[in-house]
């Protein structure tokens, strides 16, 4: 039986497509329908698949995660950053998750032809500090100046 927005039995509220149902059947094959269901006492939604319990799910599979949009992923944690030197030019970035240098977040190893970067390794650890990702940018250059960085990825 259709209910109101405030769940008290009355005519069929709708509200930008949100279709509230108590108990029963609302009808299949509307996308966007998130109802309460009274026994075992859960929402359910429906969407192009078919209706689903919001809470039965176990989240992203790793391939799920990996096609979403990640650019942003971690680029504002708590971090100690590392930086090492050689002849004053910067050669190795390693960001940590604290001053005690126990796990790794990320590396990035940077490789001078002359003085010239020709190469730069990034490496991406999980919470654990396991090496997940590699990505190595191949620097060309055409008159001393950079004319196409080539990245390849690597997983161990």
């Amino acid at each position: 039986m259709p209910v109101t927005p405030d769940r008290k039995p009355g005519p069929l509220q709708e509200d930008d497509h949100i279709r509230l149902y108590s108990g029963g059947d609302p009808g299949t094959g509307l996308e966007g329908v998130i109802r309460y269901v009274d026994s075992p006492g859960h929402f359910e939604m429906e969407d192009e698949s078919g209706a689903f319990d919001p809470r039965a799910g176990g989240g992203l599979t790793p391939a799920e995660h990996e096609a979403l949009d990640t650019l942003v992923h971690r680029l504002s944690e708590t971090c100690y950053t590392e930086i090492t030197r050689s002849n004053g030019r910067v050669t190795d970035v390693v960001v940590w998750t604290s001053a005690a240098k126990t796990t790794k977040v990320r590396e990035t190893n940077i490789t001078r032809t002359g003085n010239l970067i020709s190469q730069v390794v990034e490496q991406q650890y999980d919470a654990a500090g396991s090496l997940v990702q590699t990505l190595t940018h191949a620097i060309a250059r055409s008159g001393g100046r950079v004319e196409s960085i080539a990245t390849t990825e690597t997983t161990p």
